[in-house]
């Protein structure tokens, strides 16, 4: 009776129906693997000649040069307790690297040329002029004798204001008097011919006349 146990279970699966032969499997290893895997095709030699050389040379030049530079960020050594003996030597060197390094402005943009700040000098405050004691006296004489011109002037304004109020009552009586003389002399109102030679008479006689 097949299916109940009877007899070793046949392989039915065909390995060769998928392309895989029995020579085709990878063969097993017992000791450990490469670490970089078999390269097909190897790189191309590096050339060597006097001119690879001299390139080389160049090169480690131009890298120590850029490193010797100014602008060349180092980075911070941090400082140990105990100091070396090597370390004043060092320190000797990165001195004479660290020389100040002018370069050629004309090549680089002038936004990268660094501005001197110009220090601004501060405005001095004017000091208080010192007065001397002649100077003194003489504004003291010189406002005394403009206080006194000018109470004089106040003085003679009032005055010529008195004075003009004054005129007119004046004026009244001299008109008064001369009605008089009118009253007294109807014939003629010369003056000169009655032999008075009051001159304000005269005056006021001409002035009314003309």
């Amino acid at each position: 009776m097949a299916g109940k146990g009877r007899g070793v279970a046949a392989f039915t699966f065909n390995i060769e129906s998928l392309g895989i032969t029995r020579g085709s499997m990878p063969e097993t290893q017992r000791g450990p693997q490469p670490l970089f895997p078999q390269m097909e095709f190897k790189p191309v030699p590096l050339k060597a000649g006097e001119d690879e050389d001299y390139m080389l040379a160049l090169k480690q030049e131009i890298r120590g040069r850029m490193k010797g530079l100014p602008f060349n960020i180092k980075p911070c050594s941090g400082k140990s307790d105990v100091e070396r003996y090597k370390e004043k030597y060092v320190r000797e060197c990165q001195k004479i690297e660290d020389e100040e390094w002018t370069p050629d402005w004309n090549r680089l943009p002038k936004e990268l040329m660094p501005l001197k700040k110009k220090i601004r000098k501060k405005a001095d405050p004017k000091k208080p002029r010192k007065v001397s004691s002649k100077d003194q006296e003489a504004l003291l004489s010189k406002l005394d004798e403009l206080e006194k011109k000018g109470d004089k002037s106040d003085d003679e304004k009032e005055e010529e204001k008195e004075g003009k109020k004054a005129d007119p009552d004046e004026e009244e009586v001299e008109g008064e008097e001369y009605d008089e003389e009118l009253e007294e002399n109807p014939g003629g109102t010369d003056i000169f011919t009655q032999g008075k030679w009051d001159i304000k008479k005269v005056m006021k006689s001409m002035e009314k006349i003309l």
